[in-house]
């Protein structure tokens, strides 16, 4: 049969008769049968309870003030605290203000230079018009037709671009 099976019932009464065929374990005060430090230390024990003077239980009980610290003892802020609160405080307002000043950065857009002419010409000629015109190419058009000038980009700042 399955222990799980079984009905508590039983189980605890089981444990009952366990329990009741115990034998308990002889009381602090019979000390006759125990080594002699052990006996030594029950006696003293015994010894200095009884010599606690009780108080009289009829007397009225007076009760005392509660307990305070003097004021020469209490501990005074330290001026350590103080300057890690100013540090603290200082670090939040910088904080707070990097937070701001990046959060104006990144919400402003940013509107794209208008492109630098590279070079200055003579006015063209009535009916062409410049499209383009860039360090190493020009595109001009004049009716239907496109012309492309190319040229190497320049390779060096200094260098004219006119060759």
């Amino acid at each position: 049969m399955n222990p799980a099976d079984e009905p508590v019932e039983d189980l605890s009464a089981e444990l009952r008769a366990l329990y009741r065929r115990l034998e308990p374990s002889p009381p602090a005060d019979e000390v006759a049968h125990a080594d002699q430090e052990t006996e030594r230390v029950v006696r003293w024990m015994q010894g200095a309870w009884n010599t606690l003077d009780v108080p009289n239980v009829t007397a009225p009980i007076v009760t005392a003030p509660p307990v305070r610290v003097p004021r020469s003892i209490r501990p005074r802020r330290s001026v350590r605290r103080s300057v890690q609160r100013m540090l603290l405080a200082a670090a939040a307002v910088l904080l707070l203000a990097t937070g701001a000043a990046l959060w104006h950065t990144l919400s402003t857009r940013v509107e794209p230079a208008p492109p630098t002419r590279v070079a200055q010409g003579p006015a063209p000629a009535q009916g062409i018009e410049i499209l383009d015109v860039r360090p190493d190419q020009v595109e001009l058009r004049s009716g239907p037709v496109r012309l492309l000038l190319l040229g190497p980009p320049p390779t060096d700042p200094s260098e004219p671009q006119g060759r």
